[in-house]
């Protein structure tokens, strides 16, 4: 939607749309499944490094884990921060945030904002631990 190449479940190729190569290229399910298990040990290993005084349900934890997957630690840093505070409305509002895409103009530089329903889909899923005090 946003106009960048991905494949598998979401893994990032480029900031761009796929090239015909891309397009072209059988890519190694076996290979695609452990780069997508690598990132998202990696995306654990974060919210464990960021939680250290809230305690978590598996359901925040897994929540968390997935919206580090989806965009990133750096865009995640606020929401980490919020969840180790245990203020769980800012987590919500804070993920919330993050519904929208970036569309690319005719010369691929980005041009505006649009909600992504799929986006906002997600986001309803990983608040909902959030909206049930532990």
């Amino acid at each position: 939607m946003a106009g960048n190449c991905t494949v598998g479940v979401g893994i990032l190729l480029s900031y761009s749309p796929c090239t015909e190569q891309q397009m072209k290229t059988k890519y190694d399910l076996a290979k695609l499944n452990a780069t997508f298990h690598d990132r998202l040990e990696e995306a654990q290993k974060y919210v464990r490094f960021y939680i250290r005084e809230a305690q978590l349900s598996q359901e925040q934890f897994d929540a968390l884990t997935s919206f580090v997957f989806n965009v990133g630690v750096g865009n995640a840093k606020d929401v980490l921060a919020f969840a180790n505070k245990g203020d769980y409305q800012k987590v919500e509002n804070e993920m919330n945030r993050f519904v929208c895409i970036t569309e690319k103009g005719k010369d691929g530089k980005p041009s505006r904002k649009k909600l992504s329903n799929g986006l906002a889909n997600r986001r309803k899923r990983e608040i909902v631990p959030f909206q049930i005090q532990p």
